[in-house]
């Protein structure tokens, strides 16, 4: 691991660095979240089909992982399709990549006497991810903040109906989507209360929310109504702060995330620059790398992309966080995580002390 001696150590705990953003205080220097989940499997040294269906095993690697780089959170994850797979879908594993769903639950209509609404301690894998969480609880909760990562109402509901026929419904059968929305978000509310249970903090991700692939106007009708029950439901159970991760270009549907009243974004795809003017001090700003290029790029390169983003971004009135864009790539070169945990440690500091 790099190290400069003109960069002033931490005075800090990962723990006591987030903290003080739920305090409304600037840290010694930003947070770094990269989005390290499946990469964690690459630390420990075990293939990925293992990590994503031990408990054990995944938490073993997020320790790891933490102890390795000293990333500012621990982000427990496999797969955005774990909710529906535990309401019926069926996925494909493989030793050395994500799992995949093999068979969604409702490919051939909306029949929904065949979902199963989850039981977080026994069906499908998630029980895996509380067993990493109590794990990583355990081990270093008392010096980081220990997150589960889940998918949201609107992507669990396309990891059950295909997208490419739930899109077309979105204008034909409104009411259907609708009824799945409810279904999904009572699984998330679900999971939510067990990982708060055991200490963790729930990351919403909504890739299938992205402007890409959803307009403003069908976020604001299927998706924003029911991530703000999610964020309600977080604020009113007590955590900390409620974060949404949300992949790709986002921009045009900023308006209406603002209204689901989120503590902190993890973008992707957007100029943080411009994401800072829209959210003013509503809003904590966390990003955003691009993942690809934690993969191929050199580490000297992150330094000089991640130093860009510090320096139009370190002024965010409700603070900024810096990470990668979204999921660092399973075989990402440990330099390159490195890179990117040093340049927030040179460049995004409030103590006066930035390395030109």
């Amino acid at each position: 691991m790099e190290t400069l001696v003109n960069v002033p150590a931490d005075t800090q705990s990962s723990l006591e660095r987030v903290v003080s953003y739920l305090k409304g205080e600037h840290p010694q220097r930003v947070a770094c979240f990269p989005l390290i989940l499946n990469h964690a499997a690459r630390v420990l040294g075990v293939p990925v089909g293992v990590y994503n269906r031990d408990g054990d095993v995944m938490g073993r690697a997020h320790v790891a992982t933490w102890r390795r780089y000293g990333n500012d959170l621990v982000t427990i994850f496999s797969t955005t399709s774990t909710l529906a797979e535990a309401m019926g879908t069926k996925m494909k594993f493989f030793d050395e990549d994500a799992p995949q769903i093999d068979e969604f639950l409702l490919q051939d209509g909306y029949d929904f006497s065949r979902i199963n609404m989850p039981d977080p301690e026994k069906d499908g894998r998630l029980p895996v991810y509380l067993t990493a969480l109590e794990h990583c609880v355990k081990e270093v909760g008392s010096e980081v903040v220990v997150s589960v990562v889940l998918g949201g109402p609107f992507t669990t509901a396309a990891a059950l109906r295909p997208l490419d026929l739930m899109t077309r419904e979105l204008y034909k059968d409104k009411a259907k989507v609708h009824e799945l929305l409810e279904l999904t978000t009572e699984a998330n509310l679900r999971f939510i209360d067990a990982i708060m249970e055991r200490g963790g903090l729930p990351i919403i991700v909504e890739p299938i929310g992205s402007a890409s692939l959803v307009s403003p106007a069908h976020f604001t009708e299927f998706v924003a109504p029911y991530l703000k029950r999610v964020s309600d439901h977080l604020h009113a159970k007590g955590a900390p702060l409620a974060a949404l991760h949300i992949c790709g270009k986002t921009k045009p549907n900023w308006k209406a995330m603002l209204a689901t009243d989120f503590d902190l974004w993890s973008l992707d795809a957007v100029d943080l620059a411009e994401a800072k003017e829209a959210v003013g001090d509503r809003v904590v700003l966390l990003g955003n790398v691009v993942p690809a290029n934690m993969l191929k790029n050199t580490a000297e390169q992150i330094d000089e992309e991640a130093k860009g983003i510090c320096v139009k971004t370190l002024d965010s009135p409700h603070g900024f966080i810096l990470g990668s864009g979204c999921e660092v790539p399973i075989n990402t070169p440990f330099e390159n995580v490195d890179a990117l945990i040093m340049a927030a440690r040179k460049y995004g500091r409030y103590d006066g002390h930035n390395v030109a």
